[in-house]
Formats: C-alpha cells, structure tokens, sequence
C-alpha cells in the first residue's frame, strides 16, 4: 500500500518500489503456492512457504526505508503471530482466513490513527524525499484542506480493509481449498486497484489541489 497515489507530484515517485511489491505480495506467493502443489508438497506446507515472499517484502521495505514505521512493525508482528497460530492449528483453511484477520487488524490500525496523523499522511510524508517531504509536512500543518483530504483517505482505506477482511474470511471457509489461494489475492489486486483509482482521482481534483496550494501559500 506505499505511495497510495495522493496529490500531484506527491505520486510522481519510482514505480520500483510498486512493482516489488506485486512482484513479492501477488505473483511470488501464487507461484511459490501452486508449484510446490503440482510438486505434490502437502497443502499446508505449500501455504505456509507461500507466505515468505510478502515477509520478505515488508523486510526489504523496512531496510529500504532505513526506518520501522508503526504499521511495518504491526504488519510484521501479525505475519509472525498468524503462523505461531497457523502451527499450532495446523489448519490450512485457518492460514488462509488469518489473512483476512489481519487485513482486518491493519484497517482498524488505519482507523486508529485519525485521532492523530492519519497513516495516509506518514506514508506519504515517509515516502517523499528533501524538499519535498518538508513541502508535505508544512501543508498538514497550513492547509485544512490537505489535512482533511488526509483524514478522509484514512478513512477510505480503513474500511476498504475492513470489507477485504469479511470476504477474505468467509471465502476461506466455503471455497474449494486449492482455489483460496488464487480468488483471494485477485480479490487483493482488485481492492489495490480501485483503492488507488478513488485515492488519485479524488485527491488531484483541480479545486482540492489548488484550495491546499493557496492556503499553503497564504500561511507561509
């Protein structure tokens, strides 16, 4: 979910860190999953090394940033907390609806944060650079109109988890067991996609942008 497509150039970063993302949450785990599985390895050992990509992932992530940010470290606490339980149950269909769990914890953590700075802003600022990152944080703190633009992502993002997370459970439980795998993450992909379409297209619409613009100039 980096770089979720915010104002103007706030979105004009590298698409690397974007594709290593899919690469290592989308297409890894799907051909780590099946070729284990056409290699006759047991179901449950096919997801739980399924699993590695995306942990690998939000390790690069961290290394990237040179920073653990409080949604890397709750992510990495429940990837690590889903196979301790994963293990002890030994229920494939209980690793795959942990994912929705999960999806489910980081919503809430997104919600969570609107009391304060909302997490769409510290990704943003997180991912910006120099002059730029100092031109985000002096918007949050001249332009209410930024702040709420923040606030109401926040908020889209959060509930967009939320209903990722029901669906990623209920399908977990009712699906054939070898096709969790491949409906879940397309659901992930789809979720991603119109996610980062309502963040782009809301957050550049020309009066929002230039409202941020000039109050941020009137106030410096």
């Amino acid at each position: 979910m980096t770089g979720m497509g915010i104002v103007n150039e706030h979105a004009r970063s590298s698409n690397g860190p974007l594709l290593q993302s899919l690469g290592l949450n989308v297409a890894a785990p799907l051909a780590v999953f099946y070729g284990l599985r056409a290699a006759g390895v047991g179901l449950w050992w096919a997801v739980l090394a399924s699993a590695v990509p995306p942990v690998l992932e939000a390790l690069l992530t961290v290394v990237r940033e040179r920073r653990v940010g409080a949604l890397g470290i709750l992510v990495l606490a429940m990837v690590a907390l889903g196979a301790v339980l994963s293990a002890i149950s030994g229920s494939p269909r209980f690793m795959f609806a942990k994912d929705g769990w999960m999806t489910g914890v980081v919503g809430l953590a997104f919600l969570a944060t609107l009391r304060g700075q909302p997490i769409i802003y510290r990704i943003v600022s997180s991912v910006a650079r120099g002059e730029r990152r100092a031109q985000v944080a002096g918007q949050w703190q001249n332009s209410p109109s930024f702040r709420h633009l923040m606030r109401r992502l926040t908020v889209v993002w959060g509930i967009g988890l939320l209903l990722d997370s029901v669906v990623r459970v209920v399908l977990a439980y009712t699906l054939p067991i070898d096709s969790v795998m491949v409906v879940t993450t397309l659901q992930y992909v789809v979720l991603f996609v119109v996610l980062e379409t309502f963040s782009r297209r809301y957050g550049r619409k020309p009066d929002r942008v230039a409202a941020i613009r000039n109050e941020s100039a009137t106030a410096s």
